[in-house]
């Protein structure tokens, strides 16, 4: 039954939003998080877990880079990534960290409805304010991103959102199908979908676990913002529904076991689409320097993005 409820975990609230077939929580004191998103025909929860989990708030964090720090906090699930994606950069005289403030921030929240909440945060790096609402109708799961530069300067961005799937939705099983026509890699090569210009892979296919494969692609030329990850076996298919006019790209992650240090050990067996404004994963500086997709916001505008998942079965023993 549709509805907002609240818990505790790991001295963490978490906001519970349900619809009659699925069930969602956020963490609002971590990036507004969505940490589960469970099927409830199927009883399967289609979003990936970290290891170590939702760690407990106020742990202690040894010294690290800012990826070190970004994954010390990365209980999986689906984050927001903005102001900065990739690697950590130096702005306007300061760091911006891997994947940017908006992930680790904390955010005040209030109930937007009977299925959903608002989520609002100001940064401290640089001078955003930015609104989340995340709501559940029906098998739809939607977070819509509301960004304003309260500065007096212009400021140049990346923005996307970084929803992470796992097992079982995630399997040998699995097929991915986008409405993309250009892959290109961590080089800028260029390709046509759905082959790895670099390897030759397919991305519609998947391997299995700790099979030593790591891809880390990026897709352009929708014809439309949409991305399926669609398991027959399991009788399940997640749906991406993006603007692609605001997020014209797509980065396409899997770890199969191909990290065998650190963060991964071999271990982590995850799939990620995750539509974009900017590409590659080279921080703001970079992607200025090489692609040039970076965006631009100016003093006192505001921009919003939407991104939309939507559960379904595929004709098998859910339906």
């Amino acid at each position: 039954m549709a509805g907002i409820t609240t818990t505790t975990y790991r001295d963490w609230e978490i906001v519970h939003l349900a619809s009659d077939v699925l069930d969602v929580d956020v963490v609002p004191g971590k990036g507004g998080d969505v940490t589960s998103l469970r099927w409830r025909p199927l009883d399967v929860d289609v979003l990936w877990k970290t290891r170590w989990g939702l760690r407990p708030r106020g742990e202690c964090s040894t010294a690290g880079s800012s990826q070190a720090q970004l994954m010390q906090a990365y209980p999986g699930g689906w984050q927001t990534v903005f102001p900065n994606g990739g690697d950590a950069t130096s702005e306007h005289g300061v760091e911006w960290g891997m994947h940017g403030e908006a992930w680790l921030a904390a955010y005040d929240w209030s109930p937007d409805g009977d299925s959903a909440v608002a989520l609002t945060t100001d940064l401290v790096r640089s001078p955003f304010s930015v609104t989340k609402r995340v709501s559940v109708d029906g098998s739809t799961v939607s977070v819509a991103e509301t960004v304003t530069n309260t500065g007096a300067v212009p400021i140049d961005v990346m923005w996307s959102q970084h929803p992470a799937l796992g097992a079982p939705l995630v399997g040998p099983q699995t097929r991915v199908e986008v409405a993309a026509a250009t892959v290109h890699t961590t080089d800028l090569a260029a390709g046509a979908w759905p082959t790895l210009p670099d390897t030759g892979e397919d991305l519609r296919q998947l391997p299995g676990p700790r099979s030593g494969v790591s891809r880390l692609a990026f897709l352009a030329d929708f014809t439309d913002g949409h991305a399926a990850v669609v398991n027959d076996s399991l009788g399940l298919r997640a749906d991406l529904t993006w603007d692609a006019a605001r997020m014209p790209y797509a980065w396409y992650w899997l770890e199969a076991g191909g990290v065998s240090g650190f963060p991964w050990y071999s271990e982590a067996y995850v799939l990620a689409v995750e539509p974009a404004t900017s590409w590659p994963a080279a921080g703001v500086t970079g992607v200025r320097r090489t692609t040039g997709t970076h965006v631009t916001i100016e003093a006192g505008e505001t921009r919003t993005s939407t991104v939309s998942l939507t559960l379904s079965g595929t004709g098998g023993h859910n339906e």
